[in-house]
């Protein structure tokens, strides 16, 4: 029990600042709790709440999420002890996954190498960073394109911008979209909308600048090619690689 109680213990920590909250906590709660399969059965009910505030944090999401019941219904009502969502049964794997982690897996880097003191503990927060589905934006990107179009993946990527722009949800920055353009690169028309989207919110990227030539060179267009390159030689006058391709490319 002492183990359980302590791979928890991360997230009971958070209780008093999380019962400040909107969601009234402790009051409409019920007195007791049943099917505790991997926390212990006897776990104090103010240690249990903070655990369950902790998951919803780490994924950004309410009670509704995992458990039977409804947004604005009172807590009172909700059938806690349900097992119908699939969702409180992957809860359920991920936390005896991390605690499989945190007891027994990562003390053991001790054997052969140096570990942190004190040691790093896995949370919900450390992969889900807020968010239900812990996706990086380069792979949102790519497989929203493989399966409605990059212009639907670029309107998601518009979309999570918006909402999550500033928090540690995702990378908004240049990298992700430079790799998602390269993972496209068999479809040059995505492969070059993606770089554009990169340029839009990075005008002075030369990694997209540069990849959006490569791509309209094999496409057969050298002005449009040029033109990026050039563009890119105003960063970066001295860039030997846009040089050369410039030189391959010659005089229009």
């Amino acid at each position: 029990m002492k183990r359980l109680l302590r791979s928890a213990g991360v997230a009971s920590l958070l209780l008093p600042v999380l019962l400040a909250g909107p969601t009234p906590a402790h009051s409409q709660l019920p007195d007791e709790f049943t099917n505790l399969q991997v926390l212990p059965e006897d776990m104090p009910p103010r240690q249990l709440v903070g655990v369950m505030r902790g998951f919803a944090v780490g994924l950004g999401v309410r009670c509704w999420y995992c458990h039977v019941g409804e947004e604005g219904q009172p807590l009172s009502e909700y059938d806690f002890a349900s097992d119908d969502k699939p969702e409180k049964r992957k809860a359920r794997f991920m936390l005896e996954m991390s605690m499989q982690l945190n007891d027994d897996i990562l003390p053991g880097i001790a054997e052969f190498a140096e570990r942190a003191e004190p040691g790093l503990r896995v949370q919900c927060v450390t992969c889900h960073r807020g968010v239900p589905l812990p996706r990086q934006i380069q792979d949102i990107v790519t497989q929203t394109a493989a399966a409605d179009g990059v212009d639907a993946a670029i309107a998601e990527y518009r979309a999570l911008r918006e909402r999550h722009y500033g928090t540690a949800a995702y990378d908004f920055g240049e990298q992700p979209l430079i790799d998602a353009a390269g993972e496209l690169s068999d479809d040059p028309a995505a492969a070059l909308a993606v770089f554009d989207l990169a340029l839009e919110h990075f005008p002075e990227s030369i990694q997209a600048l540069v990849g959006s030539a490569q791509v309209h060179q094999v496409q057969g267009d050298a002005d449009a090619a040029r033109a990026a390159l050039l563009r890119a030689q105003e960063i970066q006058p001295n860039n030997p690689q846009i040089m050369r391709m410039l030189e391959r490319l010659g005089n229009p």
